[in-house]
């Protein structure tokens, strides 16, 4: 019995606020799997299911969380599925870029939570029976996104930092993995002055570090990912 349990994928709904919780705490779980409800924010214990449903009233805290979740959390290889009231599925676009792995609205998932479960547990995406066009097209892009990139290509007119030529040449070639030495040669510059762009950037980023800047740069779309 002990065997089989340890088999089950652990699923745990979270949900930290408190006019919410009490209904949610009601959820039904298929048999199939071992389920938990969390009404406290505890990263590193949530670290420990398989599959997380996050519910949040406001979309964009979901967002911040999870950005922000990325890089403190080892989160990696939890299927995230995204709860909101119906009247905030008008942001499910922006939410499905995030790294989740389903969106489904309140009224949904209170009317069919089992059947969420079980969907989620046998196929790699949840996403709301009722969502429009324009979400199933955005699935389309992710698919497409999994395809190998082969280089990211800076678009100057999406960078919001006051950036100069010179720090945009070097960050284009941070985008494409060179080193210092290799930045000096290919752009002609002596590997003082290269370092001394690479802190320019790093300062007017706004982060630590040059694979910052790099993730910087990707995460707010001041890129185009060049594919086969």
């Amino acid at each position: 019995m002990e065997t089989a349990k340890a088999d089950l994928k652990k699923i745990a709904l979270i949900c930290t606020e408190k006019e919410y919780a009490a209904d949610l705490r009601k959820i039904q779980a298929p048999s199939s799997v071992l389920y938990e409800f969390l009404d406290e924010a505890n990263d590193e214990y949530a670290a420990t299911f398989d599959t997380l449903f996050l519910f949040s009233s406001n979309p964009d805290t979901l967002i911040k969380e999870q950005r922000a979740r990325v890089k403190k959390v080892e989160w990696e290889g939890k299927q995230i599925v995204f709860i909101v009231p119906d009247d905030c599925m008008h942001k499910a676009k922006e939410m499905l870029r995030e790294e989740m792995q389903g969106l489904i609205s309140l009224e949904k998932f209170r009317e069919h939570s089992e059947q969420a479960m079980e969907v989620i547990c046998d196929h790699p995406f949840l996403l709301n029976p009722e969502v429009n066009y324009e979400l199933a097209e955005e699935v389309k892009q992710r698919k497409e996104r999994q395809q190998p990139i082969n280089r990211f290509k800076l678009i100057p007119e999406r960078v919001d930092v006051d950036l100069r030529k010179s720090e945009l040449n070097i960050l284009q070639l941070l985008l494409d993995g060179k080193s210092t030495p290799e930045m000096a040669e290919e752009l002609y510059y002596s590997v003082k002055t290269v370092k001394r762009y690479v802190s320019n950037l790093i300062r007017g980023v706004g982060v630590s570090d040059r694979t910052g800047v790099v993730v910087h740069a990707i995460r707010n779309e001041w890129v185009d990912c060049e594919r086969d």
